[in-house]
């Protein structure tokens, strides 16, 4: 029999994800610290005040693993039953990789293809999910269904290199323009960030809460 409630496991799922010092091989946990991004696409147009073409590529997050659960709600034998969790970070993470961009960001052309580093500061995340019943071998585990990620970071540095083929002071001003605007961008953009995350997140989850029976959380 398990040893751990359904919340107890969550928060080891996650903490033992992002810290890999934390590792329990008994429940194959994958480390997330750098967490590894499949390509993120954002296209903009129409009312946005983004206009732009802009992919990011062999992305990896770095920073997870100061993560600090902070909150846990809805987990009991209901698996139908709403599920939340909080989790913040403080100081930053880095999104690092490769890019390309072509468009116009607010009042400004922007384009180049190179390295980036977007870096998240002071960031808050939430998740939430709900789970559904699935029989196999005449037992019940929990499907996860509904499963969504939000970001809230205090603010964000953009460093896009490689700008306006290479040109230094177009690409300087760029950026410091990115950042002193990071707020009004990221309202634009964060739809896809937090797709693209909850679609990593969920599978780890999902592939960790479907190893045991879902009775099997719950101590009598």
């Amino acid at each position: 029999m398990l040893n751990l409630s359904l919340k107890s496991l969550l928060i080891v799922i996650l903490c033992a994800s992002l810290r890999a010092q934390f590792r329990d091989d008994s429940i194959s946990l994958p480390p997330v610290d750098p967490l590894t991004l499949d390509t993120i696409h954002i296209m903009k147009g129409g009312d946005s005040p983004l206009n732009i073409d802009f992919t990011l590529t062999n992305n990896k997050l770095y920073g997870l693993s100061k993560s600090i659960v902070t909150s846990v709600h809805g987990f009991g034998k209901d698996m139908t039953q709403k599920k939340s969790l909080a989790v913040k970070v403080p100081g930053a993470i880095s999104l690092i990789g490769d890019y390309t961009v072509s468009g116009k960001v607010l009042i400004l052309p922007i384009q180049g293809k190179g390295k980036s580093n977007i870096t998240f500061v002071d960031s808050e995340f939430r998740v939430d999910f709900t789970g559904a019943p699935e029989e196999r071998d005449g037992n019940i585990y929990m499907k996860l269904e509904n499963f969504h990620w939000y970001a809230n970071p205090k603010s964000i540095i953009f460093d896009l290199q490689n700008l306006f083929n290479g040109d230094k002071a177009l690409g300087d001003n760029m950026n410091k323009f990115l950042n002193e605007n990071w707020k009004e961008i990221y309202t634009e953009i964060e739809d896809s960030l937090d797709e693209q995350f909850g679609v990593v997140f969920g599978k780890i989850v999902h592939e960790d809460l479907a190893k045991y029976p879902y009775a099997q959380y719950f101590n009598e």
